[in-house]
């Protein structure tokens, strides 16, 4: 039977990651007759689909407002019309099934497809659900979830509820020796290594911290080397700020890597935000992390998400208001300087993964899909 997927899902990389994970799964299928996108237009889901040759369509739809403001008057005209258009969509595509992961890009395509008797199965990365997940899972006939954490808050739908851990790129999931990654970063394969990242974006906080930080790891008695993903608009500012410091044979500062798993494989801890996607991707890498959770996050989730894998004893949280050199410094050196505690980090990060996660997840798309199809043929 030929299967027609419409996958849906944006607003962050968080929500964007996961989809485009299990379509690079669904595309090597030979049962997938056809996938198709749909994200708000001019966003980065829009970007990263046509680079993984991905059909795609845009909906002029922005995020619900959370304050009083002007566009709580507009937002209903917009959705309105957004769903009207994913109703097109679905009308001239002809789903089998319809996958979301969450974020405002998803709400009208979803509701779209209950309105059509479509089947749609929701994948929720956080440990805490965010608000289009929460109110399209009573409906779904799959709910997946990337962390057990959000286990209770959705446990009251009509179809499967599945912890298949967050989808992660297939690059991340060949191991790299770490003497090889370190070889290509052109970095010592013995000294301790710190990868600091604040994602594709960056992160001003966590880069203001480790500039003043990192002069003092470098020279202290321990051999340390620090690689830094800085983010494409801050690079050339952060270069000016730290002057000749960026020239030094152990600090290694990049504004972006395009094989992270390279970096990953180099590193013994990582220092970053706590999304849900890099959450999935240290842990079918096995890196222990200091977490330093997006305050601004909507709903605080990242916050909650950090909070999770440090109770499992796989990271710590350093919240960002307490975010100065000292503490950072204090946090590095606390865990760097104790092997059993590292060691015992990487194991309790490692059995958190879920390497199988996006083609699990594929597979349970499939079978959805394969339901409604036998459903049709009856009727």
């Amino acid at each position: 039977m030929a299967h027609r997927v419409l996958l849906t899902g944006g607003g962050t990389g968080g929500h964007i990651y996961p989809a485009l994970a299990v379509a690079e799964c669904l595309k090597a299928d030979p049962d997938i007759e056809e996938m198709l996108y749909v994200g708000a237009h001019g966003h980065l889901e829009e970007r990263l689909t046509f680079e993984r040759g991905i059909r795609f369509v845009g909906l002029q739809v922005h995020g619900l407002p959370r304050s009083l403001s002007p566009r709580i008057l507009s937002w209903p005209v917009e959705f309105t019309a957004a769903v009207m258009h994913a109703h097109k969509l679905i009308r001239v595509f002809k789903p089998t099934v319809v996958f979301g992961t969450g974020g405002y890009a998803s709400a009208a395509p979803l509701l779209a497809a209950l309105l059509n008797g479509i089947p749609y199965a929701i994948h929720e990365p956080d440990a805490h659900p965010g608000l289009v997940n929460r109110v399209f899972s009573r409906k779904a006939h799959l709910v997946s979830l990337g962390m057990d954490g959000a286990l209770d808050r959705l446990r009251r739908c009509r179809g499967k509820v599945i912890v298949n851990g967050n989808p992660v790129r297939g690059s991340l999931l060949a191991p790299v020796p770490r003497d090889s990654a370190c070889a290509v970063l052109g970095l010592s394969p013995t000294a301790k290594t710190v990868l600091v990242t604040g994602g594709s974006q960056g992160a001003k906080a966590l880069n203001d911290a480790i500039a003043k930080v990192v002069p003092e790891l470098l020279e202290g008695e321990k051999e340390i080397q620090v690689i830094h993903q800085v983010g494409a608009n801050n690079y050339e500012a952060f270069k000016q700020q730290i002057g000749e410091l960026a020239q030094h044979q152990r600090y290694l500062v990049r504004p972006y890597f395009d094989e992270l798993a390279i970096a990953y494989a180099a590193s013994d801890l990582v220092i970053c935000r706590a999304g849900a996607m890099t959450i999935a991707e240290l842990s079918v890498m096995g890196k222990p992390a200091i977490f330093v959770p997006l305050p601004t996050a909507a709903a605080d989730h990242q916050s909650h998400n950090a909070h999770f894998v440090a109770g499992k004893e796989a990271a710590v949280v350093l919240p960002q208001d307490r975010l100065t050199a000292a503490s950072l410094k204090e946090h590095i050196l606390a865990l760097l300087m104790n092997d059993e505690r590292l060691a015992h980090m990487q194991t309790k990060m490692l059995s958190l993964g879920k390497p199988r996660a996006a083609s699990d997840l594929a597979g349970q798309i499939k079978e959805v899909s394969l339901n409604y199809l036998k459903e049709k043929l009856k009727g």
